[in-house]
């Protein structure tokens, strides 16, 4: 069905409207001195954010990626929070062939956070307070080869895929968490 000119004109300005009446909000908007949508810099609250080591090589990846995903200017000086991270891998082949040889598989890095607030940030009352709990799943496929450097070259390619994937997802929680807490 071909619309008119005007008809299309109508229905974009009529959706524009619509998306401009209902509260949308850009997550990272940059305040301006008269906004007066009333604009906070979420990244300001990110880099408040003290990420505590996590063990093993794959937890270092994943702290050096959120390190410059919330804190591109380096650690807070006085942190208004502790990250706390425990990651766990698993690896489920698939596509086995009637040999019983896999030519692929799933790895599944499972990374459970809890974002605490620091001490002396938080009148708590001599106890923690836990801000945002949960897990992050992320599933990257590679191929099994009948070379075994060729195996690891694609698990390590998947693996690297699957740390960034847990990266944004984080950064992109905290970010809504800290837009909702200024609403």
């Amino acid at each position: 069905m071909w619309w008119s000119r005007k008809t299309r004109q109508a229905v974009i300005l009529g959706a524009l409207l619509g998306l401009a009446g209902c509260g949308f909000r850009p997550l990272y908007n940059q305040p301006t001195g008269n906004d007066p949508s009333g604009g906070y810099n979420v990244q300001a609250d990110l880099a408040t954010i003290y990420i505590l080591p996590i063990k093993d090589r794959i937890g270092q990846q994943l702290r050096n990626l959120l390190l410059t995903r919330l804190n591109p200017k380096g650690s807070p000086a006085e942190p208004a929070y502790d990250l706390r991270i425990g990651l766990s891998e698993s690896v489920q082949q698939l596509g086995i062939k009637k040999s019983s040889f896999a030519t692929r598989a799933n790895l599944r890095i499972s990374a459970s956070y809890n974002l605490v607030a620091a001490k002396g940030t938080v009148d708590t009352g001599g106890d923690i307070t836990v801000l945002p709990t949960g897990t992050v799943l992320a599933i990257s496929s590679y191929d099994i080869s009948t070379y075994e450097f060729t195996t690891l070259t694609a698990r390590k390619d998947a693996r690297a895929r699957a740390v960034r994937e847990i990266a944004d997802d984080l950064r992109t929680r905290f970010a809504v968490y800290f837009a909702q807490r200024r609403k």
